[in-house]
């Protein structure tokens, strides 16, 4: 009770109380002032259950001290019944192994009311503990539980480590004090400032055993340490690291290259490619770009045709009238002819209610046609791998293609009811095929089996289809079959 009448939490209430029974104050506001103040001071007061100095333990782990590339700061843990003890100076501290930052490097945390006695009054009444981080692949701590809090940012292979402000100035602006890691546990720079969300101000390069220091505070993608799409009004731009522009401006659609040596942008109905490399600029094509996956770029040009692009120049010519991405990284589902949609009544009357009937919380938009044409599957090359006869292809599984003949295929948009988001605008990105025949292929074309339509619904709904290597968040459009 000693302890608690002299917080000025307690003083507050106290006088609080005494107001409301029209009495005098016990305490002056002089007086609690003072309390706060002194409080404060404690809590800034940054003492830790390891008898170590703080300073010291940066000094004794610093990057200038551990230039070699096989250090790693080893800590010793053991595990008794299964609880883990940190041994520092013949002492042992429990602490709670938590989620896993990267690569076997675990968030430890060391609560201290119970491994020693609180060493003021903020802390005698609040929970509070300490964080670290073990590695879990030679069961030791690689950085000391010195800090509140710890962040790990796995592009630029460091750990952000903060303490709590010791001013009330920087604790009113939520500014922290924070310390930078290798992922070796070798300390590489202090400074004050905020958590950083994405981007921190230092990267570690493990090949050559260096640091970068980064000046870049937002951006719209990382491509790398050193490499950055920022973006303004809806359009996008390159910076380096020291957020200095490497492209001449801002447009309106930007893919980086997988070797990040060359960047793709569209300007207007133009096409270009810059060089990062040797700082040029040349129209590659005319026409769109429309989106990236692994190394290919899908585009298509002033007569609607589309291809691909690779690199850093055209790799799939322009000559089909739609073309979509498949599982296989080598392949394309094309489709020629007539790639347009119109709306259709036949949808609404015919089609929507089978779709909702599935889900009454959903509802469609009204829906379109694909016009006459047909698909097929070719390789980068623009060899024909299954032939152009189909009114419908998606991908069945790795090995498996499931096409349709004479069935009509339908784009609407699928909502839920409840949703508290409702789209601007209908984005016609589900599918549905109606009717036809349905084949079963290999990866060649050959026809392995003719489902019927109950058949090919029993084997989406069992376990035939399997998530191989992340297929199905790979494959290309799959439509609703009825």
């Amino acid at each position: 009770m000693d302890h608690d009448q002299n917080d000025s939490t307690f003083k507050i209430a106290h006088n609080f109380l005494r107001s409301y029974l029209d009495k005098d104050p016990l305490y002056s506001d002089e007086e609690i002032q003072e309390q706060k103040k002194s409080e404060l001071e404690n809590r800034f007061d940054y003492k830790f259950i390891l008898d170590l100095d703080f300073s010291e333990y940066l000094e004794s782990v610093s990057f200038e001290h551990h230039t070699n590339k096989d250090f790693t700061a080893t800590y010793p843990v053991t595990v008794e019944n299964g609880l883990h003890y940190l041994h520092h100076k013949d002492k042992k501290h429990p602490f709670s192994v938590l989620g896993e930052y990267h690569n076997s490097l675990y968030q430890a945390n060391f609560d201290i009311n119970r491994i020693t006695i609180p060493f003021n009054e903020f802390f005698n009444k609040n929970y509070f503990h300490l964080a670290g981080v073990m590695n879990l692949k030679n069961n030791s701590i690689l950085i000391l539980p010195f800090f509140s809090e710890i962040s790990y940012y796995k592009d630029f292979y460091v750990f952000c480590c903060t303490m709590h402000p010791d001013n009330q100035e920087d604790v009113g602006n939520f500014i922290k004090k924070l310390f930078y890691f290798d992922a070796k546990g070798r300390f590489i720079k202090e400074e004050k400032g905020h958590i950083p969300n994405h981007i921190p101000t230092v990267a570690f390069n493990e090949q050559d055993n260096t640091f970068t220091e980064i000046s870049v505070k937002y951006a719209e993608k990382i491509h790398s340490p050193t490499l950055y799409t920022v973006e303004e009004g809806r359009a996008f731009s390159m910076v380096n690291h020291q957020n200095e522009f490497l492209i001449d401006g801002f447009y309106k659609k930007l893919f980086v290259n997988e070797p990040l040596d060359f960047v793709f942008t569209q300007h207007e109905n133009d096409i270009l490619l810059h060089s990062l490399t040797h700082k040029v600029k040349v129209k590659l094509a005319e026409g769109q770009l429309v989106d990236q996956k692994n190394a290919f770029i899908r585009f298509f040009d002033v007569e609607k045709k589309w291809g691909l692009l690779n690199n850093q120049s055209i790799e799939t010519k322009p000559e089909y009238d739609y073309l979509d991405w498949t599982f296989d990284a080598t392949k394309l589902k094309a489709f020629t002819s007539d790639f347009s949609w119109t709306h259709s009544d036949e949808f609404y009357d015919h089609v929507s209610h089978k779709i909702t009937d599935l889900n009454e919380d959903y509802y469609t938009s009204y829906g379109k046609i694909l016009g006459k044409g047909q698909w097929g599957i070719v390789n980068l090359k623009s060899e024909v791998i299954i032939p152009f006869e189909y009114e419908w292809i998606e991908e069945l599984t790795p090995n498996l293609y499931l096409a349709n003949k004479n069935g009509e295929v339908y784009r609407f948009d699928l909502d839920h009811e409840y949703s508290q988001w409702k789209k601007p605008e209908v984005y016609h990105d589900e599918h549905v095929v109606m009717g036809g025949e349905w084949y079963i292929l290999d990866l060649q074309g050959n026809i392995i089996q003719k489902p019927t339509l109950q058949e090919l619904n029993e084997l989406y709904t069992s376990e035939y289809i399997e998530n191989e290597e992340g297929f199905i968040e790979n494959i290309g459009t799959k439509a609703y079959k009825f």
